[in-house]
C-alpha cells in the first residue's frame, strides 16, 4: 500500500490525476478494506497538505538532490511515526522503496531522523521560509504575500478561515420579525434585512437556510451591493468569470436595479435561470451575447483565488509558476468590457485574492493605458474579520476629462 500512496500522491501532485478523480476511485477499489481505504486517504491528504512543510524542513529552501517521490517517501514515514495511521517499521518502510532509494535513505536519514521537525533558526533567520514551511505554503507565493500584505496580516491570514456566518433574509418568503422570533440562533445583523449566525451546526444545513429563508453573504459582498446602489444605475451587466453569489444578493436587496447576466457557458445559463425562478427574480435576465451600454458594468475577474480559503488539497501544485498570469487574464476581461459603459458610468472589478498585481496594480495599470477612466475607489477585505471575507474591489468611473498633447 505504501508504493501505492506514494505513486498516487505524485499523480495528483503533477496533475494527471485530479484529487477528485483519486477519491472517486478510491471509493470504487475493492482491493481495499474500508479500514485500509481510511488510512489510504488519511496519508494521501497528509502528504498533500504537508508536502512544502517537509520539502523546507528537510531542504531549508535550497537547491536538492532528493526527488519529488523521495521527499514524498520520508514525508509519509515521518508523519506516520507521529500519527500513527498504519502499523509501519522503519525497516518495512525501506522495504517498499526501490532499492537505491532504500541505499540513500539507510545512509543519509536513519531511523532516528524521524520525525522530521521544522529548524528552529528558521523563525529568527528566515520568516519567509519559517512561515512556509509551518503552513505548508510555497515558499515563493510566501514571498510575495509578505511584500503585498506584510508578516502580520499573513500570519492572520494563514491562520484563520472563513467561515459563513452573515447574510441577507429572503424578505420574499419571511420577514424580520417572524424570522428572528424562529430562529434563536440567528441574531440581527448591522442593518435591517440582515442576520449574523451564531450556531455551531453548518449553516447550509440549518431549517434557515433550506427552507430558503435565508441567502448567505458576507459584510464584504453586501458593502459591494450598497456602493453600486448609491450611485443609481437605471441598467447594469454583470458579466461573471469567476464563481459568486453577488449577483442573487444585488438582486434580492435591490429589486429596482434591472440586470443583465452574462457568461458564456451552458452551466451558468442553468444556474442563473434556476436561481430566478427559485427567488422569484423578477430584475434579473440571461442575455447570450452583449448588444448595449450600460450604467454600471461590474464583473468578477479569474484570479489565483489566494483568499484563505482552500477548498482543493492540491490547489497549491495547480497555480501556475508565473503568478501574474491571471492578471494578464483579468486585463483582458477588463479590456473587453470597457466599451460597454456609459459616458459617465461606472466599471467595477471585483476578484478574490490578495495579490497587488491582480488588485490595485490592476487598477492604477488600467486608468494609466485608459485615461478615459478614472479610479474612485478601491478597497482590499480580508477573511479574518469578523463575517468578511478575502476580496477586493476597484470602482472606475468613466467620463475623466483627459488632457490633449
Amino acid at each position: 500500500m505504501i508504493k501505492h500512496i506514494l505513486d498516487t500522491t505524485e499523480k495528483i501532485i503533477d496533475g494527471s490525476l485530479p484529487y477528485q478523480q483519486f477519491s472517486k476511485d478510491l471509493k470504487q477499489d475493492n482491493s481495499y478494506s474500508q479500514s485500509e481505504k481510511h488510512q489510504f486517504r488519511t496519508l494521501v491528504n497528509a502528504l498533500l497538505n504537508r508536502y512544502f512543510r517537509y520539502l523546507y524542513s528537510l531542504t531549508e529552501g535550497e537547491e536538492t538532490t532528493l526527488t519529488q517521490f523521495e521527499v514524498l517517501a520520508l514525508s509519509l514515514f515521518s508523519f506516520n511515526r507521529e500519527k500513527k495511521v498504519v502499523p509501519l517499521s522503519y525497516e518495512e518502510f525501506l522495504a517498499a522503496l526501490p532499492t537505491d532509494i532504500q541505499v540513500k535513505f539507510e545512509q543519509e536519514y536513519p531511523d532516528e531522523s524521524f520525525p522530521i521537525r521544522i529548524p528552529k533558526h528558521f523563525h529568527s533567520e528566515n520568516p519567509a521560509l519559517s512561515l512556509a514551511a509551518r503552513f505548508s505554503v510555497p515558499l515563493a507565493l510566501t514571498k510575495q504575500l509578505i511584500a503585498d500584505i506584510g508578516r502580520k496580516n499573513l500570519l492572520k491570514f494563514l491562520t484563520n478561515r472563513y467561515r459563513e456566518t452573515y447574510g441577507l433574509i429572503n424578505q420574499n418568503v419571511i420577514s424580520d420579525e417572524d424570522f428572528f422570533a424562529n430562529m434563536p440562533l440567528f441574531i440581527r445583523g448591522l442593518k435591517p434585512g440582515e442576520y449574523e449566525y451564531k450556531g455551531k451546526e453548518y449553516i447550509k444545513k440549518t431549517p434557515a437556510y433550506n427552507n430558503n429563508e435565508i441567502v448567505i453573504a458576507s459584510q464584504t459582498l453586501l458593502d459591494v451591493v450598497d456602493i453600486i446602489e448609491s450611485k443609481k444605475p437605471k441598467n447594469l451587466l454583470f458579466v461573471q468569470h469567476e464563481d459568486t453569489s453577488l449577483m442573487l444578493v444585488l438582486a434580492l436587496k435591490y429589486p429596482e436595479i434591472q440586470i443583465h447576466f452574462y457568461k458564456d457557458d451552458n452551466r451558468s445559463k442553468y444556474i442563473v435561470r434556476h436561481l430566478v425562478r427559485k427567488f422569484s427574480l423578477e430584475n434579473v435576465t440571461y442575455v447570450d451575447k452583449i448588444t448595449q451600454t450600460y450604467d454600471f458594468v461590474l464583473t468578477t475577474l479569474q484570479s489565483s483565488n489566494i483568499n484563505g480559503d482552500i477548498r482543493h488539497r492540491d490547489f497549491y501544485f495547480r497555480l501556475p509558476d508565473n503568478l501574474q498570469f491571471f492578471a494578464a487574464k483579468g486585463r483582458e476581461e477588463l479590456e473587453e468590457l470597457k466599451d460597454y459603459v456609459n459616458e459617465d458610468g461606472h466599471l467595477m472589478f471585483i476578484t478574490t485574492t490578495v495579490l497587488r498585481f491582480e488588485t490595485h496594480l490592476q487598477a492604477v495599470g488600467f486608468v494609466r493605458d485608459y485615461p478615459e477612466f478614472e479610479l474612485i475607489l478601491e478597497k482590499q477585505h480580508f477573511h479574518f474579520t469578523p463575517n468578511n471575507e478575502t476580496l477586493y474591489y476597484a470602482l472606475l468611473k468613466k467620463g475623466a476629462h483627459v488632457e490633449e498633447a
